[in-house]
């Protein structure tokens, strides 16, 4: 594919992005269901995903301001997601209790809340934010080259998994977990979006890899988060009844070990991903800055 018609996929896939994340948004101030907030929250991560690349491709002219636009009703959204996501994944841990009951009740009032001030923050969106960062995006767009696409994303990939490397020496810390998964997925954003304009089978196969990578890091993430809101639950709770308490802190056992299995399965998975990135032995740079 020639430069050109690299810029105008891209420029297409953004704008369409873009046209349909203002249909759901306002769809969604009207209804406020989970599923147009949800589809909100699907196109806004395209567009940031986009975004991303813009950024990778040209760091000393892409704005932030860019991200801005959408930063707040991604994070609030996000919360929502969070929410439902909660209430899905403890469906997989056995049969419902009275202390999880009251705890899936307590995410459905939080959802409920949420979803109804996420309505008002759709009536402050700034549209004309969003077309001023279009001009910019725009003019961005029109400087790519097939070939600096190509070397600068093997360039970002690199570095993410330079960063990756270090980080899974010390996997006991849940905090590099989720720095490994934070640069995981950055690592799919990108490839996912080279791949839809011309086919390099090294970067095939370290994305085929990543996806399998991401999904597992994923339920240890969505696990996590849960984890905390049941602690978080139970810290705002502290007459609740014993039995109900002993129930949740159950759970929150189960999910523990859950998770470390997921974790016994993931770093074989990250250690093929880094094999692909570099056949060799990674670089040390252990005394370097932060990537």
């Amino acid at each position: 594919m020639t430069s050109s018609k690299v810029r105008e996929f891209y420029w297409r896939f953004y704008k369409k992005r873009t046209a349909s994340f203002l249909s759901n948004l306002y769809r969604a101030s009207i209804t406020g269901s989970e599923k147009d907030i949800h589809r909100t929250r699907l196109d806004m991560k395209r567009i940031n995903a986009i975004l991303e690349m813009f950024e990778m491709l040209n760091p000393e002219k892409f704005s932030q301001e860019s991200f801005d636009v959408f930063r707040n009703l991604f994070s609030f959204s996000g919360k929502i997601r969070e929410l439902q996501v909660n209430q899905m994944v403890i469906q997989k841990y056995g049969p419902e209790t009275k202390g999880r009951a009251l705890f899936i009740r307590y995410l459905r009032d939080r959802e409920n809340k949420l979803s109804r001030q996420f309505i008002d923050i759709v009536q402050d969106f700034d549209e004309k934010k969003l077309k001023k960062s279009e001009r910019s995006l725009k003019k961005l767009c029109g400087e790519i080259k097939v070939k600096t696409l190509r070397e600068r994303s093997e360039k970002f990939i690199q570095k993410k998994g330079k960063r990756i490397s270090l980080l899974r020496n010390y996997p006991s810390n849940p905090d590099n977990i989720h720095d490994i998964r934070k640069h995981l997925k950055a690592m799919v954003t990108i490839l996912t979006l080279i791949s839809m304009v011309f086919t390099d089978d090294k970067q095939d196969a370290i994305l085929s890899r990543l996806n399998q990578t991401e999904m597992l890091i994923g339920e240890w993430h969505d696990n996590q988060v849960l984890m905390d809101y049941i602690s978080h639950f139970l810290h705002r709770r502290k007459t609740f009844d014993k039995e109900h308490q002993q129930h949740l802190q159950l759970l929150k056992n189960k999910i523990m070990k859950s998770n470390q299995e997921l974790l016994n399965s993931l770093f074989p998975k990250v250690e093929d991903v880094l094999t692909l990135i570099f056949p060799s032995p990674v670089p040390d740079e252990s005394n370097q800055g932060n990537i």
